[in-house]
């Protein structure tokens, strides 16, 4: 092979790697709270009804609500049906986005986002005392296995900011 045919396997190499790469979407989390609201006292919560308009899938729901089950239990705040202190509601929106990474022959450059939205609401005044959301990229071909640790990984970060440092 002669110099120029390795330079040029060389940079096709490069160029190929360089699309290779998967999406990735910042992992920031968007939070936002009554600052006048002592969250120490909150204790109990339990499920909003889920509205039809949700915008997520059902098997996709029990993910969410399994893993805010889990993270809130660990941070001893307890589900109660009876009376609870705050009402979890859950959102999700869907987008597509451009993509210029190389997902393979039969695949677009089109990729679906999906954003989840997570409320503390009062039960009492239906008011908002906290919120958190953030992103996440959504494949279709993922299997179940890797789809609920990324919804464990997403709902972990955006509890993460639950309960406020102030508080």
């Amino acid at each position: 092979m002669n110099g120029f045919n390795k330079f040029l396997v060389l940079g096709l190499v490069v160029l190929f790697s360089g699309c290779a790469s998967t999406i990735e979407l910042p992992k920031t989390v968007n939070y936002d709270y009554n600052v006048n609201m002592d969250f120490s006292n909150l204790r109990t919560y339990d499920l909003s009804p889920i509205p039809t308009t949700v915008g997520i899938e059902y098997l996709m729901l029990v993910r969410i609500q399994d893993a805010i089950h889990t993270v809130l239990q660990a941070k001893n705040v307890q589900r109660s049906t009876q009376n609870p202190d705050f009402l979890v509601s859950i959102y999700g929106v869907r987008s597509k986005i451009f993509t210029t990474a190389w997902r393979g022959f039969d695949s677009d450059l089109i990729a679906q986002k999906g954003k989840l939205i997570l409320q503390f609401v009062d039960p009492k005044t239906n008011r908002i005392l906290w919120w958190g959301e953030t992103r996440a990229i959504l494949d279709p071909n993922r299997n179940p296995a890797v789809e609920t640790q990324m919804v464990n990984d997403v709902v972990h970060r955006i509890l993460q900011k639950f309960p406020p440092a102030s508080s």
